[in-house]
């Protein structure tokens, strides 16, 4: 997951570079490599989908939780995980149809109708490993976090699962800054 995000992100400061170089080119150079915006799609595509996995790890998807933090803990921690639950479900369809995209543009021989004629499966089966992996975490962390709720260890699974604190936030933005 964070190796995926790493490559996302450099992906993201890539396409950024790329974007710019086009606009100076165009602008002083008089001309264009006609793919910005092919190129760019693909990677913020296969940013975002590469980088979910990471960001479900650790902990920083937007979650409203302000009734869940106002029930008992017996009913808190199955909430979270019908949370996780639900969050499964939703991506299971889409990665499910993720790689039938992808099984249909290899089918057809599908082509982007740009300049590059990219072969449609390459940038598809890029966002559709992200999504799948994104998947086979929520599961894995599904798994674990029941199995320690079902050992009567629902706090460890709460924290987990629970979105972050604002004293782990403030404290990551200070680790970032080199402050601490």
């Amino acid at each position: 997951g964070t190796a995926m995000a790493y490559v996302a992100g450099w992906g993201f400061i890539l396409c950024a570079g790329f974007i710019t170089f086009d606009v100076i080119a165009r602008r002083f150079l008089g001309f264009s490599s006609q793919a910005t915006t092919e190129l760019s799609g693909y990677a913020l595509a296969f940013g975002i989908s590469w980088a979910l996995a990471h960001t479900l790890a650790s902990r920083a998807h937007v979650r409203i939780d302000v009734l869940i933090n106002l029930l008992p803990p017996a009913l808190r921690y199955p909430m979270h995980l019908l949370s996780l639950a639900a969050l499964g479900a939703f991506v299971g369809f889409i990665a499910r149809d993720a790689l039938n995209l992808v099984d249909e543009s290899i089918l057809f021989g599908a082509t982007d109708i740009s300049v590059l004629r990219t072969p449609l499966y390459i940038p598809q089966g890029l966002w559709a490993a992200g999504i799948c992996v994104f998947f086979v975490l929520i599961v894995a962390m599904f798994v674990e976090n029941l199995l320690l709720v079902l050992a009567g260890r629902g706090r460890e699974a709460e924290a987990n699962l629970h979105t972050r604190t604002y004293d782990e936030e403030a404290a990551e933005a200070l680790e970032a800054v080199g402050a601490i």
